[in-house]
């Protein structure tokens, strides 16, 4: 029996990613969930919720996993749900149970001064006993293999979703408008980009589908406040409700341009940007590695309100046209089906 560890059925970036890898896999997998106040329905009879986000104790857990009898596992892991060094004790834990263990790191950056126990290379020993240790980017092999994990490194890129087949539930204005999208969190950048967007006058809209998973409150304060400030109520629409992928991605096929004015992060991919690389739409995107990988995105001069207006400033329809080709072709190549089969092969050697 195979096990797949993860938040999961929640508003959360990891569940989307493990919903989506999971449809397209091979075999039957028991999900191994992270308890959570707030599902977005009922979970299934192969949920199983039996660990805590942010505790090192996994009893219940490898409880479970015993239980079910599961031989193979692979656990989703982000340093803000499980520190690095429980993920170490974690990995020891099951494969000296005999289980083969599978990782994927959807985060390999940090390395905190102060707070060691999140630092990456605390789980070096565990990562050597993986089977197989799946990173979204190729800087995240690079940073792996300084510190001698290198033999079981797979670079999986993120997985895209289907283009949209319909329109969706979701309407957006006609005339010329911005889209952005992603979760409401500070790092993300959404102030500057209302208030950059204030400073130009070619564009009719910013359109932002921006959720609110319950802990954005700053976030979503300044935003409100950055729009007032500004003065563009009429022309920023602020979404903050979790949609379903289908009509989100519809809605941003029916924007110019979508902007990601990421201010810094971690992350070695953004599952945001994923969502419109699947509508076909022009991308621009700050200089972060985070969007290393999607070649044919419009890279902004900064990440500043004013160097994100200038930059948005001088982009023209030619730009935008090649940018959108570029994406369509990202699209094609990485649906979540190619990605799935990816991680199988790895899985079944």
């Amino acid at each position: 029996m195979n096990g797949w560890v993860s938040t999961w059925n929640a508003r959360c970036g990891i569940a989307t990613y493990s919903a989506n890898i999971l449809e397209h896999l091979s075999g039957d997998y028991e999900i191994f969930a992270a308890r959570d106040d707030s599902l977005l329905g009922e979970d299934g009879e192969n949920v199983h919720r039996c660990w805590e986000k942010g505790s090192g104790n996994f009893d219940g857990l490898v409880s479970s996993v015993i239980q079910k009898e599961v031989s193979k596992v692979v656990i989703q892991h982000h340093p803000g749900q499980i520190l690095f060094r429980d993920l170490n004790a974690l990995i020891l834990e099951l494969t000296g149970l005999g289980v083969k263990v599978s990782v994927t790191l959807h985060n390999t950056k940090e390395r905190p001064l102060i707070f060691r126990a999140n630092r990456v290379d605390r789980a070096v020993m565990g990562l050597k006993r993986c089977a197989n240790v799946f990173v979204h980017s190729k800087g995240d092999v690079s940073r792996l293999a300084g510190m001698g994990v290198s033999e079981n490194v797979s670079h999986i890129p993120h997985g895209i979703y289907p283009a949209p087949v319909e329109e969706g539930a979701i309407d957006v204005p006609e005339g010329r408008v911005m889209g952005a999208f992603g979760f409401l969190m500070p790092h993300k950048g959404f102030p500057q980009l209302i208030e950059g967007f204030s400073m130009l006058s070619e564009w009719d809209y910013l359109v932002m589908f921006c959720s609110d998973r319950g802990d954005s409150g700053g976030a979503l304060n300044e935003c409100l406040d950055t729009i007032d400030r500004c003065k563009v109520g009429n022309k920023v629409i602020l979404d903050t409700d979790f949609h379903p992928q289908e009509d989100l991605i519809s809605a941003l096929s029916n924007c110019e341009l979508v902007v990601f004015p990421y201010q810094k992060t971690k992350e070695s991919a953004s599952g945001a940007v994923r969502m419109a690389i699947a509508a076909g739409t022009a991308v621009a995107v700050t200089p972060l590695e985070i969007f290393s990988d999607i070649d044919d995105a419009i890279v902004l001069e900064g990440i500043t309100a004013e160097k994100i207006a200038s930059s948005l400033s001088l982009i023209g329809a030619e730009e935008l046209e090649k940018s959108s080709n570029g994406i369509k072709r990202i699209r094609k190549a990485y649906q979540w089906s190619k990605v799935a089969s990816m991680i199988d092969v790895c899985l079944t050697e």
